[in-house]
């Protein structure tokens, strides 16, 4: 597998502005991994011939990524430049995207092709990420689905099946999808709990044989409780002895948001009050994209817990 985060890494200076290295894992192509030696700024470099057609590219720049074509007479170089030094690490997991779907390309108007489609991703990604950290609604929604991971490593669970299922990274309607069944998780800390529904695409059963809904309601406490950081490691702890489960958890980790120079900001406290799962069944109240108007989007909502009442499940039943 090729790991370009450590080809950066043991970069030396070569006299050069731009230290090269050649990704040899894919000598059909011409794809380098460099680094600015003045700024130590990490950048991807892919070469191909004059007659190769790059789309344009003024729809897919994005937050603290530049990227650009350099032409000479005889090539095309593909540069895709990281502007902010603290994205590294997840600027490491966007390269190595590329590089994983292009490898088997035959041709290299293949690979510039499903380049584009992993930069097409990432730039959403980017988009929607927080980088100047999770605010505290983000931090509930991530330790909600936490506490869902440490519940089913608890019960025995394959930590692939779980992390497999994890769709929180890729900014999902759904937290977990497990085959055709969804979870979808939610925390709340408020004295009067709630459910509250983000948009429409929530409690959306569209493709999906039954969905589960999971709030837990919490309290906030000044210790003897469980903060966001102290979830994490928790559940790194529990994955210690399966190396590429651990690796997928942290590398999801920086996809959400969570930054480690940023843990000191993640210390609150929560106790947990109480566990309740619903089916989101035909029935059940909810605002789903076939009961919006044309052109209404994005809806949020509410849903009291005592119009839910009927609608609740054993949630070991389905685990």
């Amino acid at each position: 597998m090729i790991n370009v985060k450590t080809i950066w890494e043991t970069q030396k200076p070569t006299g050069e502005f731009i230290i090269k290295t050649r990704i040899e894992d894919i000598p059909h192509l011409h794809c380098y991994a460099a680094t600015n030696h003045i700024t130590g700024q990490h950048l991807y470099i892919m070469s191909v011939s004059k007659n190769v057609e790059i789309p344009e590219l003024k729809n897919y720049r994005f937050k603290g990524v530049e990227i650009f074509v350099i032409e000479t007479d005889t090539v095309k170089e593909l540069n895709i430049y990281l502007l902010d030094n603290d994205l590294k690490d997840i600027f490491s997991l966007f390269i190595q995207n590329i590089l994983e779907d292009i490898t088997e390309s035959v041709t290299k108007n293949e690979a510039v092709t499903k380049t584009f489609k992993v930069i097409s991703k990432w730039k959403k990604l980017f988009d929607k990420i927080n980088f100047n950290g999770l605010s505290t609604e983000q931090q509930k929604g991530l330790i909600g689905e936490l506490l869902f991971i440490n519940h089913l490593l608890d019960n025995g669970k394959s930590p692939s099946t779980i992390l497999n299922a994890w769709t929180g990274p890729d900014f999902e309607d759904k937290d977990f999808v497990f085959g055709a069944t969804g979870i979808e998780i939610k925390l709340t800390s408020s004295k009067y709990p709630k459910l509250k529904i983000t948009n429409e695409g929530q409690l959306d059963t569209q493709n999906l044989d039954q969905l589960i809904l999971i709030l837990y309601t919490t309290e906030d406490v000044k210790e003897n409780g469980f903060s966001l950081n102290s979830l994490i490691w928790q559940t790194q702890k529990k994955l210690e002895a399966n190396l590429d489960a651990l690796k997928f958890f942290n590398e999801s980790l920086v996809l959400v948001g969570y930054f480690d120079h940023d843990k000191e900001h993640y210390n609150k406290m929560y106790s947990l009050k109480k566990v309740h799962s619903y089916l989101v069944s035909e029935d059940f109240p909810k605002i789903t994209r076939s009961h919006l108007p044309t052109g209404v989007h994005n809806t949020s909502y509410f849903i009291e817990l005592s119009a839910v009442e009927n609608f609740t499940v054993e949630i070991e039943d389905f685990i």
